[in-house]
């Protein structure tokens, strides 16, 4: 009786749907997260609608992710000022050890911390690190995984593209 219930149980689970992966054409996400800094204070991803974002995910032990900060914080920097914003979205349990990896690699954009993968799930993210750029309507656009200086050039156009055509 036991293991037909476990069968039961594992032939529902499979026939449940999979987790939509937030991809092209995918709204962003409305969703809240706390600041890694100040947990008090909440980043609202509705409230950037208007804007072109990008939602990157990142952790301390995250080899890459030493490469794409200080890229994305380059890129963030060079566009703000035309309604470009970055959002990283921290995957350490522990926030001293994104915070210890924040004294060597500094950004100027919002962080938040996703201790418990509610923001990795909404977005069901695949690899790190992970990004989505999101246009002015919010809807993803692109998403790149893994990051190179390939991906630094790809990335800056589609900015552009972007901001330029008021997407």
């Amino acid at each position: 009786m036991r293991s037909a219930l476990v069968l039961a149980i594992c032939l529902a689970a499979s026939l449940s749907p999979p987790a939509s992966a937030v991809g092209p054409g995918s709204q962003l996400p409305g969703i809240t997260a706390p600041r890694l800094a100040d947990p008090a204070h909440r980043v609202d991803f509705a409230a950037l609608h208007g804007d072109v974002v990008y939602v990157d995910f990142w952790a301390s032990w995250c080899v890459p992710c030493r490469q794409s900060m200080p890229q994305l914080d380059q890129l963030y920097r060079r566009y703000q000022a035309r309604g470009f914003r970055v959002v990283g979205v921290n995957k350490d349990v522990a926030t001293a050890d994104a915070l210890r990896f924040l004294t060597r690699v500094d950004v100027s954009f919002p962080l938040v911390a996703d201790g418990d993968d509610s923001v990795a799930k909404a977005f069901d993210v695949q690899a790190m690190p992970s990004g989505y750029l999101v246009d002015r309507n919010g809807v993803v656009r692109y998403v790149h995984r893994g990051f190179s200086a390939d991906t630094a050039v790809e990335l800056r156009t589609e900015i552009e593209s972007l901001l330029g055509s008021g997407a």
